[in-house]
This record gives structure tokens, sequence and C-alpha cells, in this order.
């Protein structure tokens, strides 16, 4: 089977959520495992999904609150991360999130008086699938710092496990074959390897915002060129 389309598609947008929390032995990313179907069955990624209508709706721009410029996709971040983990980041703090999807997850949230934010959401960079790629996506990927959350409830129609660990841990269990990842996961998990810290990983993120467009490249053989997002984004 071609892995590569006859012509360019349009991508998909979405959005990625790198949940980051501290711990004795460094930095620990929340990492989630999809079911065995699917475009992306079986691989083991950061919590996100497509930026749906609902993401662009005036109850979604009521419900969350953040940057404007990319409110979709904080929105789209927000919510699957809410939908997926039961984690909802509101202006108290993470929160259990209500056990609903779409409009009845934001109007849950907007009848507690809740109020998801994406203030604290960092982009560390922008994805685009190559153009002759057979399904395409532009993934804005954030990161999310936190102290404490509660116990994180997949939603199993969505995702079968979870974990939270190590980038260097993450990255040892993909060379094992023990998880699967794809190129833009596998980047930003060596990125955060180097870091050394939260403050760090935050402040190297800093400016990101509409300079880090990704676009890997294809060889003739199919394959994607490996990415390594630099030590300090430029």
């Amino acid at each position: 089977m071609d892995v590569l389309a006859s012509s360019p598609t349009a991508p998909d947008l979405a959005a990625s959520v790198i949940l980051l929390r501290p711990a004795s032995h460094g930095i620990e990313v929340l990492m989630v495992e999809r079911p065995q179907r699917g475009f992306f069955g079986g691989i083991v990624v950061f919590p996100g999904g497509k930026v749906d209508a609902i993401d662009r709706s005036g109850l979604a721009r009521k419900v969350v609150t953040g940057d404007q410029e990319d409110q979709q996709f904080r929105s789209a971040a927000l919510r699957e991360l809410a939908e997926e983990t039961g984690l909802a980041v509101t202006t108290d703090g993470v929160a259990r999130a209500p056990r609903a999807r779409d409009e009845d997850l934001f109007r849950e949230l907007d009848k507690g008086g809740s109020t998801l934010t994406g203030d604290d959401l960092v982009l560390v960079s922008r994805w685009v699938t190559p153009e002759l790629a057979p399904r395409r996506f532009d993934t804005m990927f954030y990161l999310l710092p936190v102290t404490s959350t509660p116990d994180v409830l997949l939603d199993a129609d969505e995702l079968v496990d979870f974990d939270w660990v190590t980038a260097a841990e993450a990255l040892h269990r993909h060379e094992k074959g023990i998880w699967r990842m794809i190129l833009p996961t596998l980047a930003h998990l060596r990125w955060l390897e180097r870091r050394h810290s939260i403050e760090d990983a935050v402040d190297s993120a800093q400016g990101a915002d509409g300079r880090t467009l990704i676009e890997p490249k294809v060889m003739e053989d199919g394959s994607l060129v490996p990415i390594h997002l630099p030590a300090g984004l430029p």
C-alpha cells in the first residue's frame, strides 16, 4: 500500500497537551494509550484530539478562557483532556471533569460555575503532516505544568491505559518495543528529556507562537526524516 496520497489533502486541526508534574526523580509526563483500532490504533501519545465544531462555538468561547488567537486549539486541548482523562483544567485548579462530552461537557461546566482555562497552556510547537500523506493533521502541542491532579479516569472508548513517566522512561519503553509512538511524540519526549526542570521546559518553550511550524520531510521510500526539537526553540 502506498503511504503517500496522489494530491495533498486538507489537514484536520488538532491539539495535544503535554501535561507535566514534578516528581522526586525529575519531571513526569502523562502518556495515554489508544485502543487497537483506527488510524492511531495501539499507539502511546499525549492526551488530545481533533478540533471540533463545538471548539469554534460561542459556548466554547464562553466556557474556555485564554488566547483568542488560537482559542479553538486551546478549547480542543482542554476538552479532549477532560473527556479522555477526567481532568478539567479550570480557573480554580485541576478538578474532576463532568462525565460528559462535547456540548454537554461545556454545559455541565457552565452549570457548575466552572471555567476551563487555557491561560497556562504554553505552545511548544505546531506540526503539519507532510502534504502527500493519506491523512493529515495540523496540530498544536502545548505544555501544561501542574502540581497535583485528581486521579486519572480514562474514557474506555478512547483510551486503554495511561502512565505518569519521565521522558527517559517513555523513550526507553519505545526503544524496547513496549510502547509504539509516532514521530511528533518522540520528538517532544527527546526535547523534554533535555530539560532540567518544569521551569526550564516552560522557559524554553516561551515565544514559540508563529515560528515553530514543523512539517517533517518525506524520503523517497515514504519514511520521515527524524526531527529533534532544539534545546532552546529558535
